[in-house]
Order: C-alpha cells, then sequence, then structure tokens
C-alpha cells in the first residue's frame, strides 16, 4: 500500500493487531486468535466438493493461500538481508581487506602445492582418467538435481505425470494448471503461481536467475558442482502479468517460487507458448471470497446465515428484518398487543415479501 490513507489504515491496524499481541503475551495465542477468527467468521475452513457449492476453497487451496503470504514478507526479509550481505561484501573489497585475503590464498596455494610424502605419486594418464570421470559423474549429478531425475530417465520417460487434468486438479502446485517436466503450475483468478524443484546444492539466491516482464519469463539455476546456469523456463507468456506486482522467492534446496499477478482476470491454458495446453472444461473457474467485493461476500454470508437457521428452524434474515418492525408496533399506543411478550410465530413471513 503506497497512498497516505492506506498508511493510515495500517497503522491503525498495527495498533488493534499489537493490543491483541500484548494481551495474548505471545505469538502462538495470538495465531491462534487470527485463525479462530477465520473459522468463526469466514468460510476459510470449509471444504468446496463440487462446482455448484458457493462457498469454500477447494482441497489445499486454503493452505497454499497462507504460505504465499508467509513467503511474500519472507521474501522481504531475504532482500534486506541480501543487501546487508552485498554492502559487509563491499567493505571486505576495500585495499586493506584485499592484501590479506591476497597473502592468505597465497600462502594455502603454496600448502596445497606440496605433494604428500604418504601418497603415491598418480602419472598424467592415471590422473587425466580420473579427471575424466569425476567430470562425467558430476555433470550427471548436476542435470539430476535439478530435474530429479539422470538423462538416462528423461529419454525413457520425458514427462512424469500424463496430460490428464484430472490428475492435476487434485495436486495444489497444478490446480486449475499442470505439471510439466521442470516445474508445475497452479492458477486463481488473479494470480499464476510457479514451483520449480531444485537439488540440494542450491542453496543460494545468487544460483538462481529469475528475470520476470509483461509477457516473458525466465528461470536459470545453477548448481555448485557446475559453472553454467541450467534454463528451466525461457518462453512467452500466454497473457501479460504485472510486473511490479509479481515476485519470487527461494526455499534453499526445495523449490523456487514464482507468483505472476495476472494483467487481466482471464483463465489461462498455458503458462508459456508451445507448451501443451490444458482442459479449461476441466478446471474449477470459481472465484474464492477472497476474490470478491464487499456487496459479493455480503450476499454470500446472507445465504449462509439463512441456510445455517433454515437448518436449526430460526428466523432467517428476512424474517428477522420484519420482526423487527413489528416490535416497534407491538407496543405502541393503541395495539391490542401492548403489555405482551413479542410472538414471531404469530406471523408467516415470504422471502419475497421483503426487500
Amino acid at each position: 500500500m503506497s497512498t497516505k490513507a492506506n498508511k493510515q489504515m495500517i497503522a491503525a491496524y498495527d495498533n488493534t493487531l499489537l493490543g491483541i499481541l500484548q494481551n495474548e503475551a505471545g505469538l502462538e495465542p495470538f495465531l491462534d486468535v487470527i485463525f479462530g477468527f477465520l473459522f468463526r467468521r469466514t468460510d476459510f475452513y470449509r471444504t468446496m466438493t463440487s462446482p455448484k457449492q458457493r462457498f469454500g476453497f477447494y482441497p489445499g487451496v486454503a493452505e497454499k493461500m497462507v504460505l504465499s503470504y508467509f513467503k511474500k514478507y519472507h521474501n522481504l526479509v531475504l532482500d534486506a538481508e541480501a543487501k546487508n550481505e552485498a554492502v559487509q561484501a563491499s567493505k571486505a573489497t576495500e585495499p586493506g581487506h584485499k592484501h590479506i585475503e591476497e597473502s592468505c590464498a597465497v600462502q594455502e596455494k603454496t600448502l596445497k602445492a606440496k605433494p604428500s610424502s604418504k601418497e603415491p605419486t598418480k602419472t598424467s594418464s592415471e590422473l587425466r582418467n580420473s579427471s575424466e570421470k569425476a567430470s562425467t559423474k558430476s555433470d550427471k549429478t548436476a542435470v539430476k538435481e535439478i530435474s530429479g531425475r539422470t538423462p538416462e530417465q528423461n529419454r525413457e520417460n520425458p514427462t512424469s505425470t500424463k496430460n490428464d487434468q484430472t490428475t492435476f486438479q487434485s495436486n495444489p502446485d497444478s490446480y486449475n494448471g499442470a505439471i510439466r517436466d521442470k516445474y508445475s503450475w497452479s492458477q486463481n483468478y488473479d494470480d499464476v503461481d510457479v514451483k520449480i524443484p531444485i537439488g540440494k546444492s542450491v542453496k543460494k539466491a545468487k544460483q538462481v536467475f529469475v528475470d520476470i516482464q509483461r509477457n516473458h519469463l525466465k528461470v536459470l539455476v545453477k548448481p555448485e558442482e557446475t559453472d553454467e546456469f541450467e534454463t528451466i523456463i525461457d518462453g512467452d507468456l500466454q497473457h501479460e502479468v504485472s510486473r511490479l506486482e509479481s515476485m519470487w522467492s527461494l526455499e534453499a534446496q526445495k523449490h523456487i517460487d514464482i507468483t505472476l499477478t495476472k494483467e487481466k482476470n482471464i483463465w489461462w491454458s498455458m503458462l508459456v507458448l508451445g507448451e501443451d495446453e490444458i482442459d479449461i472444461q476441466k478446471i474449477c473457474p470459481e472465484r474464492s471470497m477472497a476474490d470478491m467485493d464487499e456487496e459479493e461476500v455480503a450476499v454470500i454470508n446472507k445465504l449462509k446465515f439463512d441456510d445455517h437457521q433454515k437448518k436449526l428452524g430460526l428466523p432467517q434474515s428476512h424474517e428477522l428484518k420484519v420482526h423487527d418492525m413489528l416490535k416497534k408496533g407491538w407496543d405502541a399506543e393503541g395495539s391490542p398487543f401492548k403489555g405482551q411478550e413479542f410472538d414471531p410465530k404469530m406471523f408467516n413471513v415470504s422471502p419475497g415479501g421483503v426487500e
């Protein structure tokens, strides 16, 4: 939020939330209050079981929503830490520091150059053969760590999952999207999320290159054992995205997460041009309550309230509205019911009779 009004609103929120945090005296009970509120007042924990259901979320979607906001602010912390490391690195490369580092490097090189008297000296042929074997092993390991499979497995089975939308829908990482050879992608009404598995050797952000443009996405990864980056994604996006609102984060040794904010609220049939299209007819293009405006949310909450009251045999919202009006005249001067307890059962209110 960048406007002055929004900054004032954030300050007001912070004061309210700070009061709750101080009252609860700990982060865990504070989080329990927040998630308890979602339980009591929203459909956050309700599971959507069919496309006709107008509330709740499909399995895994709510958890993914929480994780995406955690990663959003965690990414801000990582950026701040990276800037701090850059400042420390720039100080370390000053002339005085550089001279010390070069002296240490020369001494280390000299020590390594001395042969050990306990180890037999290898011939040039043996050294060349061992070097070639190590190089071949390193190349295979690097490829396997990025994609999760060896080159031989890639040739035998180029895709790990059939192009089956039913299978994609059962996985939160490919919900309304697809699983591809080196990544998976999912989407909702506003965003496209891309998840790229990485190897154990990918530990730092400098080993990853992500370039998000309005209509192009490029992702490169470099394992520690290699000097070159491997291309994971390099293609034009099917539709344009908001470059400023899109972001990415790295979970070291596990995966890269990319969130692309759609420029237009339309459903994508592919992530980048040239890949197989998904079957749009088989996805679930419903909007979550988080994507709706206040009026739409109010209507859905009213329907949920009425359904709950009906199951309990209690007055629904339209009946309660009429009862409030009738109560005002119940005890008015000249009313035959004055002094008696209000009895709503005396009135039969139809839904169409109230606006």
